[in-house]
């Protein structure tokens, strides 16, 4: 994940948890360990569309959860990340509970499901790992049949929000794949919601 996808995450991550401000532009980047310069830089487009306000007083502000979302929607290209890809054949969510690695995250459908605590969109057939799952003792399929499994490398910022992606990250990382399910679930998922709220994200 670029570095710019990185600072609007974790800027839309805050927002989900009810925090919008950060006393600076300093104190944002010190949290991410980046540089300044860098962050400034990250937040140009987020400020010049009235997603993000930076001042001396107010300091860092995210005004515009949603509008955020959607760039970041706009400029996520999920399958640059990709690093593997293959086919199992048992249904995606046996091949989400089959993961072993404590390391990979969840990511795509599954992670949010994991937000919603169910799935009431649609079914699936793609997965989306960061980090390598561990899933030796599934049987292979044949490409086209059963799961596809997209392995992704993930960024050295990802682990510190758990074992599944932030749900603002799910969102772009689906906005940015092929496929009905997909714009399925983008369809049903209100953007204002996944970005600033822990309420259900389906649109009523």
């Amino acid at each position: 994940m670029p570095v710019v996808e990185v600072v609007w995450r974790h800027l839309l991550a805050g927002a989900r948890e009810g925090r919008r401000r950060w006393p600076s532009v300093t104190a944002l980047a010190g949290e991410l360990e980046l540089a300044v310069s860098t962050t400034h830089r990250s937040l140009a487009h987020p400020v010049e569309i009235g997603a993000v306000e930076v001042g001396p007083i107010d300091g860092l502000q995210v005004l515009d959860p949603a509008r955020l979302l959607m760039l970041l929607a706009a400029h996520r290209r999920v399958q640059r990340d990709v690093v593997r890809r293959l086919w199992v054949a048992v249904p995606a969510v046996e091949v989400e509970a089959a993961a072993t690695s404590r390391k990979a995250v969840l990511g795509g459908f599954g992670a949010v499901i994991a937000h919603l605590g169910a799935n009431r969109i649609a079914d699936y057939t793609r997965v989306l790992f960061y980090g390598d799952p561990k899933l030796c003792s599934l049987p292979v399929a044949t490409a086209g049949e059963g799961t596809e499994v997209w392995v992704a490398e993930p960024d050295a910022w990802l682990g510190r929000y758990g074992r599944v992606t932030p749900v603002a990250q799910a969102y772009a990382d689906l906005f940015s794949m092929p496929g009905w399910q997909a714009a399925r679930f983008i369809e049903q998922l209100d953007p204002q919601v996944v970005a600033a709220s822990d309420e259900p994200v389906l649109l009523v």
